[in-house]
């Protein structure tokens, strides 16, 4: 049996390959799936992704027509698949419903203390032999608000986190029971309210630019936001003209709205050409990573162990785990 895994990195696949049965024909590709490359799948009954794949209908569609039945993706985000497209099809796909929550909220309060601490900035300056204080005064976060949209197994442990340092925190989440310690409000009163606000929710047709021009004016004055959840959650243009007005007082983005083709790879030799990260790039007060949230071993591995897995229940007949399928 073939199986094609996209967008494959040394550091996955050293994981993955001894995982995988002697009995496939597994094939790994640095390249992501797109229309152009979408004929290395020729023959593959599975085809594992990354969240910088493209799986739309018209690569489904060839997908289907290649043979193949199962979409395995490494993530536990599915934004890049057009899922009815893939019902229609009877193409199966499953996820990684939860790899290492702990690994994408330790990030997150990663880069909310870098930011708000210039620690960026320090060590820049630092290395560069200059020990001067000047424009790095950074604020506690003890007694701050904060406020966690998306209230599922990472918004819960960022939310825990933010509480062991103090903070008062507010959650949204529409479909959320109650958290112990978190004061459940609207998304407005949640905008109004807090100095941070975490954006830790899917991206969906609900959530996409959940945060544009309007409600980034309905932040109080300074806060910052932190988004390791995906780039399409916030408007980007608008986050630009809001850091532009001092409305926002800084953002930390794992994750950024046209990521796809950019993410992942190496650009050092010939810069970056997308004129709207450079201008998030050229700013003091933003701090960017390059969606590596996800990226510690334990996370790695039970990604691996978890898409094999779901690949060799499916070869061999047995029912799926309901909380890996999607279609």
């Amino acid at each position: 049996m073939k199986v094609v895994f996209y967008s494959i990195r040394p550091y996955e696949q050293q994981v993955l390959a001894p995982l995988c049965e002697p009995n496939w024909e597994a094939t790994f590709y640095f390249e992501h799936l797109d229309l152009n490359t979408v004929q290395r799948a020729e023959g593959a009954e599975v085809v594992s992704l990354f969240v910088s794949d493209l799986a739309d209908e018209a690569v489904l569609k060839r997908l289907k027509a290649g043979g193949t039945r199962l979409l395995a993706l490494r993530s536990a985000g599915y934004d890049y698949v057009d899922l009815e497209a893939a019902r229609a099809l009877g193409i199966q796909v499953v996820r990684v419903p939860a790899y290492s929550p702990h690994a994408v909220a330790d990030h997150t309060l990663g880069l909310l203390l870098t930011l708000v601490r210039r620690i960026h900035l320090a060590h820049d300056r630092v290395h560069a032999g200059n020990f001067c204080l000047q424009g790095l005064m950074g604020f506690d976060l003890h007694n701050k608000v904060a406020g966690v949209i998306g209230l599922g197994k990472i918004g819960r442990l960022v939310a825990q986190r933010l509480r062991a340092f103090g903070c008062e925190v507010l959650g949204y989440d529409p479909y959320a029971d109650a958290v112990e310690g978190v004061e459940l409000v609207s998304l407005e009163a949640l905008l109004a309210r807090s100095d941070i606000v975490s954006l830790n929710c899917p991206l969906t047709s609900e959530t996409h630019h959940l945060l544009n021009a309007t409600r980034l004016e309905q932040l109080k004055q300074g806060a910052v936001i932190v988004n390791t959840g995906r780039g399409g959650l916030i408007d980007t243009q608008a986050l630009v003209s809001a850091l532009d007005a001092g409305r926002v007082g800084g953002a930390a983005l794992d994750v950024y709205e046209h990521e796809r083709g950019l993410y992942f790879e190496d650009h050092s030799e010939v810069g970056v050409r997308d004129a709207l990260l450079a201008q998030l790039l050229a700013r003091a007060n933003v701090v960017i990573t390059g969606h590596q949230a996800f990226l510690t071993q334990e996370a790695v591995r039970n990604i691996a162990t978890t898409t094999v897995d779901s690949i060799r229940r499916f070869t061999q007949g047995e029912a799926l785990e309901k909380a890996v399928v999607l279609a």
